[in-house]
């Protein structure tokens, strides 16, 4: 009986040094991170959401906060000309949400090309084209600042708008774009 105990504490002790990251200390992806530009480490956050789950990001309308399970943040300020935002645009389910966390928001439609065009409320147009959401259902975009805007969107037959702001109270997370 000894025996078994003795060899459940052992399977048990190799199954949680399994479940650990390669790099507990994060050494690597910290240094990394801290030098890139504020797109390039939104990029490798997104990536991070799939890959390393235990790093937790999001990005406000100033900057873009990075926080490792040891407790270090990387925080990257915005550009002063440019506002990014997430859109999720959705069917079937969605979530509510302001802020975008890069590492735990999800969107329905993933890997889905979106026909798009933002303009300001006098028309003026911003963008218009092809946007593909990424794995995680957003597909994001960088926006001039202290605008009132327009996106419309269309996939499949279905469309949807939505109005927002690209001031430093703006969301960064927009996932009321429901599709009909």
């Amino acid at each position: 009986m000894k025996y078994l105990a003795l060899i459940a504490v052992i399977l048990i002790g190799i199954l949680s040094a399994c479940s650990n990251p390669s790099d507990p200390n994060y050494d690597n992806d910290y240094n990394n991170i801290k030098n890139l530009g504020i797109k390039e480490a939104v990029a490798l956050a997104n990536d991070w959401k799939f890959s390393k789950k235990e790093i937790i990001s999001f990005i406000t309308p100033k900057e873009l906060t990075i926080t490792f399970p040891d407790g270090r943040k990387v925080v990257t300020a915005l550009p002063d000309d440019e506002m990014y935002v997430a859109v999720a645009p959705w069917i079937n389910y969605t979530h509510s949400c302001s802020v975008h966390y890069l590492s735990s928001c999800q969107g329905e439609l993933e890997n889905k090309i979106f026909e798009i065009s933002v303009k300001e409320k006098s028309d003026n147009l911003i963008f218009e084209g092809p946007v593909t959401s990424m794995k995680n259902g957003f597909f994001e975009l960088w926006l001039p600042r202290d605008l009132e805007l327009v996106v419309d969107i269309s996939y499949d037959g279905k469309t949807a708008g939505i109005v927002l702001l690209t001031d430093n109270s703006c969301n960064t997370c927009f996932t009321e774009a429901r599709l009909k």
